[in-house]
């Protein structure tokens, strides 16, 4: 059951990167996800959804399986604020505001 839940999640990411590739071509793709200003995010994006897809096929382990998936849609959302001009610099305002009590 969490392999399906993994792979449709999974698949869902992998859809939306091409999606993109469709619009600007994949080798604008390629370039953009790997410019110097979103490379460690586009790494971390794709590592976490091909660690997810080994968490649930082999440990088959729930837990995990969530958590790896709320760390996949983290860095998917982290790997999309690259875009917004100052996108990271708000998220990380926001949530240092909402850190600092």
């Amino acid at each position: 059951m969490i392999g399906i839940f993994a792979t449709f999640f999974t698949l869902g990411n992998v859809i939306s990167l091409l999606s993109t590739a469709f619009l600007i071509g994949p080798m604008r793709q390629v370039k953009t996800m790997f410019a110097p200003v979103r490379m460690i995010a586009s790494i971390v994006y794709i590592v976490v959804m091909i660690l997810t897809l080994i968490v649930a096929f082999t440990l088959e382990s729930f837990i995990l399986c969530l958590i790896l998936c709320i760390v996949q849609f983290l860095a998917l959302f982290w790997y999309s604020a690259s875009y917004i001009p100052y996108g990271r610099a708000a998220i990380k305002k926001i949530v240092g505001g909402c850190i600092e009590v």
